[in-house]
C-alpha cells in the first residue's frame, strides 16, 4: 500500500530493511507503512464480461465503464462517427467515453458531451481533474483529456477509445469498424493535458432512483478483516510462522509475510519460501509453474501488484491474498497486510492493474478471514481446459478446450458445438497460427485485427486457450450463440 520509500517496506521480501537509504539486517521490527485504506461504495455497471471463477469454467459477470468501452472496441459492428456518434452503430471519441459512464450508472447528463464540455460534466458526476505527467500516475478507469480528444484507461499502458474513421476522416465511410483501429485499445498517450478520477462526489443512477454513492478504481475498504492481529495469524499454526516455520524467511508482519501465512492456511501447495517482494510474485509463482491471469481470478489466488499500482509501494509494491470474487459485481475483496497494521480489507474491481497467481486444486477457507469450511475449486494448469495445454495446441486439442471452456456458456449441447466447429473450421482449421496474409486476422477466431485478442491474455499470438476464450466472448457479444454466429456465415462466408 502507500507509503515512502524511507518508511515503508511494504512489498519487501525477508532479510533486510532501509533506514535512510542503508540497507540493515530485519529485527523483531518493522518501520510502519502508511496505509491509505479507502471506505468506499464499489460502482458496479450492468455489462456483460467474462472471468473465470471455478475450475476452469468461465462465468459472465460485469463491471465498470471499462468493460463496457472495451467490448464496443471489440465490436466491429460499431465504429467512427461525428455525424451518427450515438451508438447506432458508430462513436466518436468523446460519445464513446459518455456512453461507457452512462451505462456504468453515472449522472452525466441526457446528451452525449463532446470534449469541450466533458471537463465540467465529468466533475460534476463525481470525477476529479489532475494534470497529466505520465502514464505511471494513471488507475484504471481513469478518464484521459486534451481539447480536441479523450479516452478511458484500461491499465497496463493501454487506452481504449474511438480514434477516426476507416479514411482517416471524422465523418465520412462505412457505419461499423472497416479496419479495427475505428475504435480499439492502444498505448498511444501523447497530447493529453488532464486526467480525471472517479472520486465518487456526484451521484449514482441505480435502479432504485438516483443515490450520492462513491466509487473509485482502487476499490473499497470492508471492516470484515480489520482486527485480526498478526498473533492472531501465526495462531492458526500454533505460534509458527506458517508450518515448520516455513514463512520466517518473509520479514515478520509484511505483506509477503501475510500473503504467505495466509496462503499456507487455505491450503496452498507450492508457495516458494523466496518469491521476493510484493511485485515479484507475479513472476515467481509464474515460474514455479502456476498459472497467472490479470482478469480471471478465484477466491484463494495470490494477487500481486506492481510498484506504484492501486497504491503499492512505489519501489517494491505489495501483494495480498483474494478471499472472495464476487461474479455478479465483477469485484474481488481482499485480504492485506502492513508492518505495523492489522489484517485490513479491501474490495476492487476484477481488473486492477494487479496479477493474479492461481493455485492449483483446492482449497479450503476462502470467503473468511477464518476457518471456514467451505471447499474452493480453483483452476488446475492441466485440467482447467479439457485437460489440454493450450500453448501451441493442436486443432484437435484445441476442440477439446473450447468444447470445455462451452459449458460456461449455456452451450452444451451437441448443436452449438458443431455450429462452432463449422465456423472455426472454415475460418482456420482450428490452427492456432492461422494467419490471412490478406486482411491480417489471426488465430482461431480469425480476430481482425489479432491483436484484439489480448484482452483474453497477453500470450494470444501462441496460445489457443487464450484466442478460444476471446472468441466465444466475441460470439456471445455478437451473435449470442455459435449456431447464430454459424447462421450469419453461411449467409456472408464471415462472421
Amino acid at each position: 500500500m502507500a507509503g515512502s520509500k524511507a518508511s515503508s517496506n511494504a512489498g519487501r521480501g525477508a532479510g533486510t530493511m532501509v533506514i535512510a537509504g542503508i540497507v540493515a539486517p530485519v529485527a523483531v521490527f518493522a518501520i510502519p507503512l502508511v496505509i491509505v485504506v479507502s471506505l468506499m461504495t464499489i460502482l458496479v455497471a450492468l455489462v456483460q464480461s467474462q472471468y473465470g471463477t471455478t475450475c476452469g469454467s468461465d462465468s459472465l459477470s460485469s463491471t465498470s465503464w471499462v468493460a463496457w468501452a472495451k467490448r464496443i472496441a471489440d465490436d466491429d459492428s460499431h465504429g467512427y462517427s461525428q455525424s451518427n456518434r450515438n451508438g447506432d452503430p458508430d462513436y466518436d471519441c468523446s460519445s464513446l467515453v459518455y456512453y461507457a459512464l452512462k451505462n456504468a450508472g453515472l449522472d452525466v447528463g441526457s446528451y452525449a458531451f463532446n470534449t469541450a464540455g466533458e471537463p465540467a460534466i465529468l466533475e460534476k458526476a463525481g470525477f476529479e481533474r489532475h494534470d497529466w505527467t505520465k502514464v505511471a500516475d494513471l488507475q484504471t478507469g481513469d478518464v484521459v483529456w486534451q481539447s480536441a480528444h479523450t479516452e478511458i484507461y484500461i491499465g497496463d499502458g493501454r487506452f481504449v477509445g474511438a480514434h477516426q474513421d476507416e479514411n482517416g476522416g471524422i465523418s465520412g465511410g462505412k457505419a461499423g469498424d472497416q479496419t479495427g483501429d475505428e475504435i480499439s485499445v492502444t498505448s498511444y498517450a501523447a497530447g493529453y493535458t488532464a486526467y480525471f478520477r472517479y472520486k465518487g462526489t456526484g451521484n449514482i443512477i441505480g435502479s432504485s432512483g438516483t443515490s450520492n454513492g462513491q466509487a473509485v478504481s482502487g476499490g473499497t475498504g470492508s471492516t470484515e478483516l480489520v482486527g485480526m492481529s498478526e498473533q492472531d495469524a501465526m495462531a492458526w499454526f500454533d505460534g509458527r510462522q506458517g508450518p515448520d516455520d516455513f514463512c520466517a524467511t518473509y520479514a515478520y508482519g509484511q505483506c509477503t509475510w501475510w500473503t504467505c501465512m495466509r496462503a499456507k492456511k487455505l491450503g496452498w501447495t507450492g508457495v516458494g519460501r523466496y518469491w521476493g517482494n510484493g511485485q515479484d510474485w507475479a513472476a515467481s509463482g509464474a515460474k514455479a509453474g502456476f498459472r497467472t491471469t490479470k482478469d480471471a481470478p478465484v477466491a484463494g489466488a495470490i494477487i500481486s501488484w506492481p510498484a506504484g499500482v492501486q497504491g503499492s509501494d512505489p519501489t517494491y509494491g505489495h501483494v495480498g491474498v483474494v478471499e472472495s470474487v464476487d461474479t455478479a459485481k465483477g469485484t474481488i475483496t481482499t485480504s492485506e497486510k502492513g508492518a505495523g497494521y492489522k489484517v485490513y480489507s479491501r474490495t476492487m474491481p476484477i481488473v486492477n492493474g494487479g496479477t493474479y497467481v492461481l493455485p492449483d486444486g483446492k482449497i479450503t477457507g476462502a470467503g473468511t478471514a477464518g476457518s471456514s469450511d467451505v471447499e474452493q475449486c480453483v483452476a488446475s494448469s492441466s485440467g482447467s481446459d479439457g485437460d489440454v495445454d493450450g500453448t501451441h495446441a493442436s486443432a484437435e486439442d484445441a476442440k477439446k478446450i473450447a468444447r470445455s471452456r462451452m459449458k460456461a456458456y449455456g452451450w452444451d449441447d451437441d448443436d452449438e458445438y458443431e455450429c462452432l466447429v463449422r465456423i472455426w473450421t472454415r475460418e482456420s482449421g482450428w490452427r492456432w497460427n492461422a494467419e490471412n496474409t490478406s486482411s491480417g486476422a489471426y488465430g482461431i477466431p480469425q480476430s481482425l485485427p489479432g491483436s484484439k485478442m489480448a484482452s483474453a491474455g497477453q500470450d494470444w499470438r501462441d496460445n489457443a486457450s487464450t484466442q478460444i476464450k476471446w472468441g466465444l466472448d466475441y460470439i456471445l457479444q455478437r451473435y449470442k450463440t455459435p449456431c447464430g454466429a454459424w447462421a450469419v456465415w453461411q449467409t456472408r462466408n464471415w462472421y
